[in-house]
């Protein structure tokens, strides 16, 4: 399968329109949309940050302290140049997509900062599926799985899903003729949601990604009203 192109999903996170066979294929792909949302969520925290949040240079006292420790003759010759040189320098669109990367990946410590782009990322995408609507809901989304340091984690979005007055939405992970089911967690309607799948628990055994409809009636079991479902792939 033939994936978005990196700077073309960019570009659409800014807010910018897109090829027809972009956005064809968006609306089958799980993965190059479940990348579209996480550069629209990097790109929504750039645009909040606000001039007090931007990185300052250390003073040289740092510089000399690195230097004395690592047994250097100086300290680094090179300048430092604030975020505002640096667009000032550059187009607005190629500046706000350099930021957009690194605006959620700033971490400042002991007066040095490190600037974590994207391809530093520690989350390893493992399989992702498009959720299709059950019994006619009308409702569709994408699940996706990850790979990152803490162990694997389930991301589950479901656009519009309306508010429910006695009950709410349960994920389940479930074998693929559903007779097994385990409950991952609850979401809120409208709202992605990201889960820590439990230790132990084989995802290759458990492919099927269900949303069902839960009540507060003390049965911990499935509803067996799904909204959603999908199997993941690789």
């Amino acid at each position: 399968m033939l994936h978005c192109d990196e700077e073309d999903l960019s570009l659409l996170a800014l807010g910018e329109s897109g090829s027809a066979d972009d956005e064809a294929h968006l609306s089958t792909c799980a993965r190059c949309q479940s990348r579209l949302d996480q550069l629209s969520a990097v790109v929504k925290s750039a645009r909040a940050v606000t001039p007090g949040d931007h990185p300052i240079a250390p003073p040289a006292s740092v510089w000399a302290g690195i230097s004395t420790e690592l047994g250097l003759d100086a300290a680094p010759s090179g300048t430092v140049t604030s975020i505002d040189q640096a667009r000032s320098r550059r187009g607005p669109r190629l500046w706000l997509v350099a930021a957009s990367a690194a605006a959620v990946g700033l971490i400042v410590g002991g007066g040095l900062v490190t600037a974590l782009g994207t391809s530093g990322s520690s989350e390893q995408l493992v399989a992702s599926t498009t959720l299709g609507p059950i019994d006619n809901s009308g409702f569709s989304g994408t699940a996706t799985m990850e790979q990152g340091g803490d162990g694997m984690s389930l991301t589950v979005d479901v656009p519009g899903l309306p508010a429910v007055t006695d009950g709410y939405y349960e994920v389940w992970m479930a074998t693929p003729d559903t007779a097994t089911m385990v409950a991952i967690g609850t979401m809120r309607p409208g709202q992605p949601a990201t889960f820590p799948l439990p230790a132990g628990l084989d995802p290759t055994s458990f492919p099927v990604v269900d949303v069902s409809v839960e009540h507060f009636d003390g049965d911990a079991g499935h509803s067996v009203v799904s909204v959603v479902r999908g199997q993941l792939t690789t």
